[in-house]
């Protein structure tokens, strides 16, 4: 009995390890050994003036409507006469869509009312420039393809897409990370709300122009590594400074399988850290079933994922017969190339030689949503630290967001005015934090107004010595690091925290 036991319990370790569980790493599971294959879509909105098939505005500034239209929407066959499973799926559901429309972001075209003018031209010339950026062959004809959709993110149940650049490639450390196409698409509607089978969505951000980038299947990598390319393919679409910043302008799917499963499909990862968090939690899910089927899912804000709908298949593709092929001429192709921007690991090396940054600082500024500003500040403010203005980006906007204050409300204008301030020692590092939340509020008013508002301006050595003086006569016993917290809580905003440090280190008592 005792040896039966024995063997039962080894046979039980065994499976686990087969899995890909490795008990002596917590647990951990090996994803190497359970053969996890992943495939990323990197969804990027392009900075344009006009939307990808009108003059509509492509700014997304709207907030009032002008009208709501309901409609549903029913599926067809495509030309070789197949039904996609998704489209049926979705036709099943019988739901009513309601879309709110806008003045100068919506038209007759996001209605579906009206045929798709010419393809916007800046929106192909930013797209073919990602694309060469990840070393991709341009075509020499663009065609416009029909997808299928029926979820009512699409009034006409289809999304315009195009193959702008093909068999491209990404450096990951020594390794090449295959780049199968990128897309030029007409970006979805925004969802609004959602109850029951009544779907409202907001028709402005239609027709937004983005580019669809596939991977190649990633095998042999971590969740973690995988987030870590996707990093580097946003950080190659914002070195064009071309493209929006902020939630929703960037959007992942991710497709997941393990142990030769079917893939799963999990769409709308909405943050670049929450990449490898889903592809954690959605191997855990798929480990748990006996079995895994095709389908799509999407991503929960805690990285979990819900069920949407079944896989769609490639029944769901046929051409646009609205647009001709479009023609991609040499003389336009080398223009483009001679344009490029500076590679992201060339502007790795000058920022950590010339601007003195650290290696993981100029990696985050690189991968920030403000590289374009930190460069435009850095050159009209040369004398600035470039460690200061990147740690504005990086840390003290997060920093208060995390109080709730909404930072997007914050213009370029409100930034390159504190920096002219701080260049002009009009102010110190440590007002930053509060002259930015004082422009969240009130938007309106002059840095200048600011300063003397909130008592910023810069208090001479003279007054430093004065207060610190008093602060010992009141107090002769205070340590001197709890003299300088002190000190500082009394000036904070008004003087370098260096300069109060150092005078309290030197300061006498008597």
């Amino acid at each position: 009995m005792k040896r039966k036991a024995k063997r039962r319990t080894k046979r039980r370790v065994v499976a686990k390890h087969d899995l890909g569980i490795d008990e002596k790493l917590n647990k951990k599971v090996n994803y190497r050994k359970l053969r996890l294959k992943a495939g990323l879509e990197i969804h990027q909105q392009l900075d344009t003036r006009h939307k990808l098939y009108c003059s509509c505005s492509a700014g997304l500034q709207q907030r009032r409507t002008s009208m709501e239209v309901i409609r549903r929407q029913h599926p067809v066959a495509s030309e070789l006469g197949a039904m996609d499973i998704a489209t049926q799926y979705e036709a099943m559901r019988d739901r009513k869509f309601k879309y709110k429309v806008y003045p100068f972001e919506t038209c007759l075209i996001e209605l579906d009312e009206e045929p798709p003018h010419n393809l916007n031209s800046e929106a192909l010339s930013i797209a073919i420039e990602i694309a060469l950026l990840l070393k991709c062959e341009i075509p020499s004809e663009i065609h416009i393809m029909r997808k299928t959709i029926t979820d009512g993110s699409n009034t006409g149940a289809f999304q315009r897409t195009a193959i702008i650049g093909l068999n491209g490639w990404l450096k990951y450390g020594s390794k090449k990370i295959e780049i199968t196409q990128v897309c030029l698409e007409e970006d979805a509607a925004a969802i609004v709300e959602e109850e029951n089978e009544k779907i409202t969505y907001r028709l402005n951000r239609l027709g937004i122009p983005l580019v669809e980038i596939s991977t190649g299947i990633l095998e042999g990598y971590s969740p973690k590594q995988i987030q870590e390319i996707a990093y580097l393919i946003g950080i190659i679409c914002r070195s064009t400074g071309k493209v929006k910043h902020g939630i929703g302008s960037i959007r992942q799917d991710v497709n997941v399988s393990i142990r030769n499963g079917p893939r799963v499909e999990v769409k709308g990862v909405q943050e670049l850290g929450l990449v490898a968090k889903v592809v954690e939690k959605e191997v855990a899910r798929q480990m748990e079933l006996k079995r895994v089927v095709h389908e799509t899912r999407a991503a929960n804000p805690d990285g979990t994922t819900r069920f949407t709908r079944p896989l769609p298949g490639a029944a769901r593709m046929y051409p646009e017969t609205d647009i001709i092929p479009i023609s991609i001429e040499r003389a336009g192709l080398k223009k483009i190339k001679s344009e490029l921007p500076e590679s992201w690991t060339k502007k790795l090396t000058r920022f950590k030689k010339k601007l003195k940054l650290s290696n993981d600082l100029a990696i985050q500024i690189i991968g920030s949503d403000f590289l374009s500003l930190f460069e435009k500040i850095m050159k009209k403010y040369p004398r600035l630290s470039a460690a200061v203005v990147a740690n504005v980006f990086t840390s003290t906007l997060k920093d208060i967001r995390r109080k709730k204050i909404d930072v997007n409300r914050l213009e370029e204008k409100h930034l390159i005015s504190i920096f002219a301030e701080l260049s002009k020692k009009k102010i110190v590092k440590e007002a930053i934090p509060e002259l930015l939340v004082n422009f969240v509020k009130n938007p309106d008013e002059s840095v200048t107004e600011a300063i003397r508002k909130l008592n910023l301006t810069i208090l001479k050595k003279s007054e430093i010595k004065k207060i610190i003086s008093q602060l010992v006569k009141d107090s002769p016993d205070t340590p001197r690091d709890k003299l300088y917290g002190i000190a500082m809580s009394r000036v904070r905003g008004r003087v370098d925290s260096q300069e109060v440090m150092e005078l309290v280190k030197r300061f006498k008592r008597k």
